[in-house]
């Protein structure tokens, strides 16, 4: 049951962080700011950041075998992303859309691994 409301908090935490994130990024295309592209580069960075800080948090917390810790939230929170984008936007896997999510699993996968080494 812990583990489960462990899980809980960081999908919330996350889901929070993704509609800001896009809110502020919605705001500067509209005030044209920031374009298309531009837009896309930054959801990008700002998905890798975050899976990154996530699973560092996770890392700090986990007893041993950082990277597992990584893998574990990164294939869930990704799992989420494909889920949500299967039901909005349709979109099936791609190749691009694979590399996409590797990256995004190894980002949190590595924030884990340095997460562990700076325990308290």
């Amino acid at each position: 049951m812990k583990n489960l409301q462990k899980y809980g908090k960081t999908i919330l935490i996350f889901l929070g962080i993704l509609l800001v994130f896009s809110l502020i990024l919605t705001i500067f295309n509209m005030t044209h700011i920031l374009f298309t592209k531009g837009t896309d580069t930054f959801i990008f960075i700002g998905m890798i950041v975050t899976l990154f800080f996530i699973g560092f948090s996770w890392g700090r917390h986990a007893e041993k075998k950082g990277y597992l810790e990584g893998l574990k939230i990164g294939f869930c929170l990704i799992f989420l992303l494909f889920f949500i984008n299967l039901i909005f936007w349709r979109t099936g896997f791609s190749l691009e859309r694979i590399i996409y999510y590797v990256v995004l699993i190894l980002s949190s996968t590595l924030g884990s691994m340095l997460g562990i080494n700076k325990k308290s």
